[in-house]
């Protein structure tokens, strides 16, 4: 089993990590659409017509490299953008 660190030491397995940002990813879904009504993409701003994803601004990958595995499951972290602006975000975050 793959074992990751927080900034704060503390040892996690990867599918407690799984977990936790698949719940974070839940709550931001839900609390955007509490606080307007609906939901959209934080980018372009469209809701309609297009699939919305859960972006991470610092990504799982880099964060379980970078011993901040916290970051994955850190609602701050987690941004909704539309399947375009989630690509076009993560292609910039590789350069």
């Amino acid at each position: 089993m793959n074992h990751y660190y927080t900034s704060e030491e503390e040892r996690i397995s990867k599918s407690v990590i799984d977990a936790r940002t698949k719940e974070a990813k839940k709550n931001a879904l839900s609390e955007q659409f509490w606080e307007y009504g609906y939901n959209f993409c934080v980018d372009c701003l469209r809701s309609t017509g297009v699939y919305l994803d859960c972006s991470h601004t610092i990504s799982v990958d880099e964060a379980q490299k970078t011993r901040r595995s916290e970051l994955a499951y850190d609602k701050d972290n987690i941004k909704v953008r539309c399947r375009e602006c989630h690509i076009k975000h993560d292609s910039k975050s590789k350069l």
